[in-house]
C-alpha cells in the first residue's frame, strides 16, 4: 500500500503504476524527489593529488 500511495503522490495513475516494475517506480520517485546528488562521494587518487597540488 505504501508503494501505491507514493506513486499517487507524484501524480501517477493506477494504470501507469501497473505498467511499471517496482524498481522503475522507486527510480522515478527518487528522480522526482531530487535523487542523491548531494551525498558525499569517496575521493579517488586524482582528487587527492589535486588537493595536495601534485
Amino acid at each position: 500500500m505504501d508503494i501505491l500511495s507514493v506513486g499517487k503522490r507524484i501524480g501517477l495513475t493506477f494504470m501507469e503504476m501497473n505498467d511499471l516494475r517496482i524498481r522503475d517506480l522507486f527510480d522515478l520517485v527518487k528522480s522526482y524527489a531530487g535523487g542523491r546528488e548531494d551525498e558525499p562521494r569517496n575521493a579517488n587518487q586524482s582528487d587527492i593529488e589535486a588537493f595536495y597540488g601534485r
